[in-house]
C-alpha cells in the first residue's frame, strides 16, 4: 500500500532526513528508533515525510517507476541483490553517485553506485510517483542526465557526513 501527504515529501527532505540516521547501527529484521535494517530505515525515512511505503525490499522494490541510472535523482530508491537473487537490499540515492542505506557492518551509512560491490549487484531503481502531476508534491521535472563531478549544497553535505 502506497499512500502519500502532501504536505512534508521533498527530495530534499527526504535526502536530509535519511542523513540525520546516519551511524545508527543496523539489525537484520528490526524496526526500531536507533537499530533497523534496509527496508526498515527507507520505510522511516519515507514516512517522517508524509509517504507510506510497504515494510519489505520485495514489496518496495514494486512501487514507483523504474528509472534508469542515467536518470536517478535524490530520492530514488536504489535496489540490489545481496544475500539472494531478486532484491534484497534497498537505499536512497541522494546525489552525485551516492546513496544512503543501512549496511550489515557499518550501519546507516553513504556509498557510491559505482563502487565494485554496489555497482556488481544493482538491479534497478525506482522513483515514487503519484498521477501524472506530482509526487508527493515535487513537480515532475523533464529527466536530465546527473553529473558525477556536479557539486551542490546537498553534495557538499553528504561530503563532510561521510569523510567524518
Amino acid at each position: 500500500m502506497l499512500s502519500f501527504s502532501f504536505v512534508f515529501a521533498t527530495s530534499e527532505n527526504i535526502v536530509l532526513t535519511a542523513l540525520t540516521y546516519m551511524e545508527r547501527p543496523y539489525k537484520f529484521g528490526a524496526n526500531e528508533l536507533y537499530r533497523m535494517d534496509c527496508s526498515a530505515f527507507v520505510q522511516r525515512v519515507f514516512e517522517v515525510n508524509g509517504v507510506r511505503l510497504p515494510r519489505s525490499t520485495a514489496e518496495q522494490s514494486r512501487v514507483g517507476v523504474q528509472v534508469g541510472l542515467e536518470d536517478l535523482k535524490p530520492g530514488d530508491l536504489l535496489f540490489f541483490t545481496t544475500y539472494r537473487p531478486g532484491p534484497s537490499h534497498v537505499g536512497i540515492y541522494i546525489g552525485n553517485g551516492r546513496f544512503v542505506h543501512a549496511s550489515e557492518k557499518t550501519g546507516i551509512t553513504i556509498n557510491r553506485i559505482d563502487e565494485p560491490y554496489w555497482n556488481k549487484r544493482f538491479l534497478f531503481a525506482r522513483r515514487l510517483e503519484h498521477s501524472n502531476k506530482t509526487y508527493a508534491g515535487i513537480e515532475r521535472q523533464k529527466a536530465q542526465p546527473n553529473r558525477l563531478s556536479q557539486r551542490d549544497e546537498i553534495g557538499d553535505l553528504i561530503f563532510i557526513l561521510s569523510n567524518r
